[in-house]
């Protein structure tokens, strides 16, 4: 049941004004409640805007939110980030494979260190000229390096 005003009820609210304000003042009157009930209903459409709109700005953010989660999940920058790290690997694998240009390689001697195979060593011999002679090698010494004597 719904309580509302029919036309009966219309009829004896009108009479009631009538008799209670008076013929003269009831225009006045039906104006005055006329724009109290436009100030309502204004009140009541600002308050229901304000609450629109509130709902409109949480809806925003929260796509907001989903757009930045969406570009952090962006497959396209994980395979970037990927192929950065994979680079940067191997260059320090390169730099880890590679020995450092002050050491040096595996069996010669380090700078100050004795050298241990002196036949190795082949003294050269300069002439008159300033030119090297080649080095001889005598009968019993076949295939040995000259040695300097002295």
């Amino acid at each position: 049941m719904n309580p509302g005003i029919g036309a009966p009820e219309l009829l004896v609210l009108v009479i009631l004004a009538l008799v209670v304000v008076g013929p003269k003042d009831l225009p006045l009157m039906v104006r005055k409640v006329g724009q109290f009930m436009g100030n309502m209903r204004g009140l009541a459409r600002d308050f229901q805007r304000s609450f629109d709109e509130l709902g409109r700005e949480a809806e925003l953010a929260e796509l907001r939110k989903e757009i930045d989660d969406l570009k952090k999940a962006n497959p396209l920058n994980e395979v970037r980030r990927e192929f950065e790290m994979a680079e940067k690997e191997a260059l320090r694998d390169d730099l880890e494979d590679r020995p450092h240009p002050r050491t040096p390689e595996k069996g010669a001697p380090l700078k100050g260190e004795p050298l241990t195979d002196f036949e190795a060593i082949e003294p050269v011999k300069y002439g008159a000229s300033g030119e090297p002679e080649p080095v001889s090698s005598d009968g019993d010494d076949a295939g040995a390096p000259a040695r300097k004597s002295g």
